[in-house]
């Protein structure tokens, strides 16, 4: 006999075969109930209850298929295991490389294409390397690494420096270097020697210094001095101390060495290198200066930490993978007693990872540092499938003539439970997919990849292997942990304490809310992934931040091209006008850094743009401003009664022409400075791009998104100003567009996998509050994770914004495992309670082994040194044990309320 859920066809009631739940056994679960009573048998012995579509025969006939299968083909399935593992790990071989630059995490945006087709024509923005220099002395002595000695070695090590780049295709652009600087300063003063001339500083002074004050030896200019204060807050030690030049101008007496503990030696690296090139170029400056000498250097730049992150992850991932399988061997060997019951899943599930690493590589799949995390996560949920199959399999083999039998047995009692597991845990991570950040498309891919191949290899694979080994080598008698006592206080808790225990689920969720809505914030820097305690690189960075005012060097850029249709920008004059009140503005924009002189209040931004070029060389030779029709007003620059269109454009023209000094902090030529901010057409003989370099300092994800607002609300006045297009671009706006996708992807993936997650519960139920109450529990448990996120201080990153899909995912797992079981005992005859001890003696207790080995697994990456992988491994922990808990004590109160509250109704 066959009976119809719905004259509708379903997919689901075709494949997975579920039956209905009913509120009172029918005849037949009557009579099925009473034979396993007689039997003795406390659980139902492979399905029990009404099917959608399908009879009893139906399922014993499945059953027996399922069975001949493995009897049939046991052997041939572990050798298509074997071949396609050994196939897919020849793509790991050499381990496939992960990349961790800012812009790989970046989302695309409109200023993407601008950016590419302005930097054809003026270059890409120079990549900075920092190198933090201190005299190398002993614990006895003050180092000054200000002293002559220490600057002749500074001056051969930029020699050395600068002819590793010529050998290596003059790779670096730019250095701004403390000996550098004061040869620059004897070149103004026209000593055709070097630095190297002097044995000290006294010397040195009385040869360039005659008759002047201490305020003599730098211009009068506020400005000037304001940009000299700046420069030496950021490449001097805080400790500095000038006052003996000082005190030796003014009395002509005593020692004039000024003192600093380090000084910082910026290298600026051409931008349109590869990153494999800038990578392997830093990775030469360092190895160079790590030779011996008088000078210790720290090395540091976006491109080595990039490096060393590649380089820890790879070591990371094998040996996280070891330890993972050792946890698991552990566990397992306590749940099931057995060799086989543990060779089998932990071979399975370790060709489960090469067929997701392998597949992904073999497709082409650029790794990031985020797939680390996935071997925990794939092995932890594999492990989940076999502890619930295997112990399925071991009461299933009482009662059956074969392995293969008791295997079929097994899965088929637990299909429903495991199917919609799977597919909602699936769906859970490919909400990523719909992420804008692209290595979160990719990580959600290889998980769902991942979850699939372990779900394989848990009934596939581990079923042939139990089936092939025990039909040549005899089956094990062993049987695995009971925790039958538990399972009856549990029952009894359950049964005399629901009430309170939803009141304290209650208060608890609450207050995880209340928490979480103050106290989390969203972060990304790439030295998350770095160890402050085990990697020289961050000693190396924060030595850096206690030294120098280093976060200046961060830089935001708009650039500026013509409206669509027009080659050109159409009018010089509002040109000049609209940089001139953007250079008035950008003083007044919160983290933008800003210049003083010292005992004034006038303050500059610290910026560059062909207005502040212009100006800066016509203050310099005004008769540039004649030739030119253009004159400045202090700072600001005009174009006089008699300019005309076109002037502007040749005195850029005339600019780019001239090869003196043009930026005396970095050494940069008029032309080499003027070309990194403008591009004229074809001709010269109009301004086609602009390129505004502005620097800015943000020490919170706040001030990351208010300077990035800011400055694209400045673009855009720009833009209406100049008729043409402009846009904010760099690392520090790619950061602010990185936070909003991690914002972007809580959202969709928590929204989207509760979305799936209820429409496959009630596509299964036909139950919406059904299905509502066994996702509460999740819900729940996700609001506790943040929660506790809050509590820990840990923050939104690029690992912990996928917790609320894992916790949907692992949730829901044990949420449908505990539902399926209860319902069963129900339509199988129980009342409400015995039902509820089964539950927990079979179903509970196949949770508490799984969710344990998955917080084990878990565990295992508090020992990466990587920051954000120890983080997601804790939130990963807290997670399970939350989704653990609110199943096991929350959903089967509700269930058992649900059954109550219906026979009232009925």
């Amino acid at each position: 006999m066959t009976l119809i859920l719905s004259s509708r066809p379903s997919f689901f009631n075709t494949f997975i075969g579920m039956e209905r739940a009913f509120d009172k056994p029918g005849p037949f679960e009557a009579l099925h109930a009473k034979q396993n009573r007689e039997s003795h048998q406390t659980y139902p012995k492979f399905y029990i209850g009404r099917f959608w579509g399908r009879s009893m025969s139906g399922i014993d006939a499945m059953t027996n298929r399922i069975a001949e299968t493995f009897e049939r083909l046991s052997g041939p399935i572990l050798l298509v295991s074997f071949f396609l593992t050994a196939l897919l790990s020849s793509f790991l071989v050499p381990l496939p490389e992960f990349t961790t630059d800012l812009e790989s995490f970046a989302p695309d945006s409109d200023a993407d294409e601008a950016k590419e087709r302005i930097e054809e024509e003026i270059g890409t923005t120079p990549r900075l390397i920092y190198i933090d220099v201190r005299p190398s002395v002993g614990d006895d002595q003050v180092p000054n690494v200000l002293e002559m000695q220490a600057l002749h070695q500074l001056e051969a090590d930029l020699e050395r420096v600068e002819a590793l780049s010529n050998l290596s295709g003059g790779f670096i652009a730019s250095q701004i270097n403390a000996a550098e600087v004061l040869q620059r300063f004897l070149d103004d003063r026209n000593y055709s020697g070097g630095i190297s001339d002097f044995e000290d500083w006294k010397e040195m002074l009385e040869v360039v210094l005659q008759e002047e004050e201490c305020g003599d030896a730098v211009e009068s200019d506020e400005r000037t001095i304001a940009t000299a204060a700046f420069a030496s807050s950021a490449m001097l030690h805080s400790d500095l101390d000038y006052s003996p030049i000082c005190d030796w101008l003014s009395s002509g007496e005593g020692n004039p060495t000024p003192s600093a503990s380090s000084t910082l030696w910026l290298i600026e690296m051409k931008g349109d290198l590869s990153k494999e090139e800038r990578q392997e170029n830093a990775k030469k400056i360092r190895d160079l200066l790590e030779e011996e000498s008088i000078l210790e250097y720290g090395v540091i730049s976006d491109d080595l930490i990039s490096n060393d992150i590649n380089e820890s992850t790879l070591d990371n991932l094998v040996w996280l993978i070891l330890l993972a399988v050792v946890v698991v061997v552990f566990l397992l060997a306590i749940t099931f007693r057995s060799i086989i019951m543990v060779v089998a899943p932990l071979a399975a599930l370790l060709a489960s990872l090469v067929w997701t690493y392998g597949t992904m590589t073999m497709i082409g799949m650029r790794f990031s540092v985020l797939e680390i995390a996935v071997a925990p996560v794939v092995l932890g949920l594999g492990i989940d499938y076999s502890i619930h199959l295997q112990r399925g399999y071991e009461r299933a083999k009482e009662g059956s003539e074969s392995s293969a039998e008791a295997w079929a047995k097994s899965f088929m009692e637990l299909r429903v439970a495991l199917t919609l597991a799977v597919i909602t845990t699936v769906f859970a991570f490919l909400a990523n997919s719909l992420s804008p950040l692209p290595p979160l498309k990719t990580f959600g891919l290889t998980l769902a990849l991942g979850v699939v191949s372990a779900f394989i290899a848990s009934t596939i694979t581990v079923g042939a292997f139990h089936v092939f080994v025990e039909r040549t080598m005899g089956s094990s008698s062993n049987q695995g942990l009971q925790l039958d006592k538990i399972a009856e206080s549990a029952s009894d808790f359950q049964r005399g304490n629901a009430p309170l225990v939803l009141l304290s689920v209650a208060v608890i969720t609450a207050g995880s809310i209340v928490v979480a809505m103050q106290g989390l914030d969203t972060s990304f820097e790439l030295t998350d992934f770095l160890s402050e305690d085990e990697m020289e690189i961050m000693e190396v960075r924060n030595d850096m931040y206690e030294s120098y005012d280093v976060k200046a060097m961060k830089s935001v850029y708009i650039i500026v091209e013509p409206r669509q249709g027009k080659s050109a920008l159409e009018s010089e004059g509002d040109l000049i006008e609209a940089l001139g009140d953007l250079e008035d503005s950008l003083s007044r924009i919160g983290g933008v850094v800003v210049t003083e002189a010292p005992g004034t209040t006038n303050e500059w931004a610290s910026y560059d743009s062909i207005y502040r070029i212009v100006g800066d060389a016509i203050k310099e030779d005004p008769s540039l401003g004649l030739d030119f029709n253009l004159e400045t007003y202090g700072d600001d620059l005009a174009q006089s009664d008699s300019f005309v269109e076109g002037d502007l454009a040749n005195a850029i023209s005339y600019l780019l022409d001239n090869h003196s000094i043009g930026d005396q902090l970095r050494g940069m030529t008029w032309s080499e400075r003027t070309s990194r901010h403008v591009g004229l057409t074809e001709d010269g003989s109009a301004i086609k791009y602009l390129r505004i370099r502005i620097d800015v300092e943000a020490d919170s994800s706040a001030m990351v998104d208010q300077i990035s607002q800011e400055l694209d609300a400045e673009a855009v006045i720009v833009s209406s100003d100049l008729g043409g297009r402009a846009y904010a671009v760099g690392d520090l706006v790619t950061l602010s567009n990185l936070l909003s996708g991690l914002i972007s992807s809580i959202v969709w993936s928590t929204a989207i996998s509760l979305a799936v997650s209820l429409f496959v519960l009630a596509s299964l139920t036909r139950r919406i509050g059904q299905s509502l109450l066994v996702i509460m529990p999740v819900g729940l448990a996700g609001s506790w994770v943040v929660g506790s996120m809050a509590v820990l201080g840990i923050n939104w990153n690029v690992l912990t914004i996928m917790i609320t899909a894992l916790t949907i995912g692992l949730g829901i797992d044990y949420s449908i495992h505990v539902w399926r079981r209860f319902e069963a005992n129900r339509e199988s005859g129980m009342a409400i309670w015995p039902a509820m001890k089964d539950m927990y003696a079979n179903t509970g207790s196949a949770l508490i082994m799984s969710a344990g080995t998955t917080i084990c697994g878990f565990m295992v990456l508090l020992l990466s040194p990587i920051p954000v992988i120890r983080d997601f491994g804790i939130v990963s922990s807290i997670s399970v044990a939350f989704s653990l808990f609110l199943a096991l004590l929350v959903l089967p109160g509700l269930l058992a309320a649900e059954v109550r509250s219906n026979r009232n109704g009925g």
